[in-house]
């Protein structure tokens, strides 16, 4: 029997969870052989068996965060149990090694210098660190676009409130002729009081991705700092930080690197940590000290320990394979949808436009009507979007831990309502 998507969640909150979190697949697969050359279904069919996912019904929502493999959530358990037993010692003797041994990792992974390198809790967190922190004159202003994240948008506005930074927005196409387009649009939205862009490298509403690199490149050409959300880029898309060549970068590492949740990365190219205020107040560190920036008090250093065993099995998978499964999912589905009469894509599908996620609605039904289906009759879990700016439908965000059966079964299922 079918379970009411509303009644599921409204019933789990007031028992104080989410889902029924011993109705999982325990299945596992030792011995596993990581390589490039084994890509195909079974290969693939192997590396889900190493997530446990509820087997209730198909998460086609990793975009919130995603679940971490076992091999990370035992790591970070065995940290758990060990801090509780020894609390302050750990913290006394073992939180700064540890915590250094992250960042090195974390700074290998993305390319960058671990003396530029932030741990932060979240994308939203290290964002506001640079929103509210970065030193501008009076009459200097910041450049975003229109499809930034919510709470990016409230931290520039407040910003602008406390500040009286003035906050310019340029609209940009969610299916444009092609990335030069957007670049473009950005670029000539710039007046001589622009001295900050703000872009998101991956729109969370729909996965289009901007053509950050060209943005950044034009705009250090004008002199103009740059600031990138890379909360669904990171791990996601096959392209590290200096690649972009930004000036400011934030992600959430819960999302698609698959870290345990509460975990954020905050990158400052070296010549410009000066330029940052700290957003917690700290004086014991120079001014172009990354350091002063991550003056975050007691953290929980099991969650940030967890992020080490997250790269590892991310570097086994391989960032490009990663990248191209994840497109390969979206592309199954889409592919089959995107020229039905009553269906509505949100997301540009051309190379290098989107990867993993996308966003799909059904003509005559809202956002919440088409999730509730997917849900209610089909065992389907997405989130509904239903955005003033243009994009109505569900996101459809799978990950490592999607088979392509579940793609299949989506599309049947969207197939189905569609008709």
């Amino acid at each position: 029997m079918s379970i009411s998507r509303r009644s599921f969640i409204h019933n789990s909150l007031k028992a104080g969870t989410i889902f029924p979190l011993f109705s999982m697949n325990y299945s596992k697969v030792s011995n596993m052989k990581f390589s490039s050359s084994l890509n195909n279904e079974e290969y693939w069919n192997s590396i889900t068996k190493l997530y446990q996912q509820n087997v209730n019904f198909i998460n086609l929502e990793s975009g919130y965060f995603s679940p971490s493999p076992e091999v990370v959530k035992n790591y970070w358990i065995n940290f758990v149990n060990e801090i509780n037993e020894s609390p302050s010692y750990y913290m006394r003797t073992r939180q700064t090694e540890m915590r250094e041994k992250v960042r090195s990792k974390l700074a290998n992974y993305s390319g960058v210098s671990n003396k530029e390198i932030c741990l932060t809790r979240n994308a939203t967190e290290s964002m506001n660190i640079i929103i509210q922190g970065i030193k501008l004159e009076k009459n200097d202003e910041i450049l975003r676009t229109n499809l930034e994240y919510p709470n990016i948008i409230q931290a520039l506005d407040m910003r602008e409130r406390r500040y009286g930074t003035k906050i310019n927005v340029v609209d940009v196409p969610i299916h444009p002729q092609n990335q030069e387009e957007i670049v473009n649009k950005v670029i000539n939205a710039i007046t001589p009081k622009i001295k900050v862009i703000l872009i998101s490298h991956m729109v969370f509403l729909n996965g289009q991705v901007f053509p950050v690199k060209e943005v950044c490149q034009k705009a250090k050409d004008l002199g103009i700092e740059t600031i990138v959300d890379g909360a669904h880029s990171f791990s996601h898309v096959d392209m590290d930080i200096p690649d972009i060549g930004c000036d400011f970068y934030a992600s959430s590492l819960h999302k698609w690197l698959g870290a345990p949740l509460g975990n954020g990365l905050l990158y400052v190219k070296k010549e410009k940590i000066e330029r940052l205020w700290p957003l917690y107040g700290d004086t014991q560190y120079e001014d172009d000290n990354i350091m002063k920036l991550e003056h975050l008090g007691t953290r929980p250093c099991s969650d940030q320990n967890g992020i080490i065993p997250a790269i590892d099995f991310n570097l086994k998978i391989g960032k490009k394979e990663k990248s191209k499964r994840l497109k390969s999912l979206q592309m199954k589905w889409a592919n089959e949808l995107k020229d039905h009469k009553n269906i509505i894509l949100n997301t540009p599908l051309d190379e290098g436009q989107s990867y993993g996620i996308a966003n799909v609605g059904v003509k005559n039904l809202s956002p919440s009507e088409l999730a509730d289906k997917l849900f209610d009759d089909f065992n389907i879990f997405t989130v509904p979007i239903d955005d003033d700016r243009g994009i109505r439908g569900v996101r459809v965000s799978p990950n490592l831990y999607s088979t392509m059966e579940d793609i299949n079964k989506f599309l049947d299922a969207m197939l189905k309502i569609a008709a």
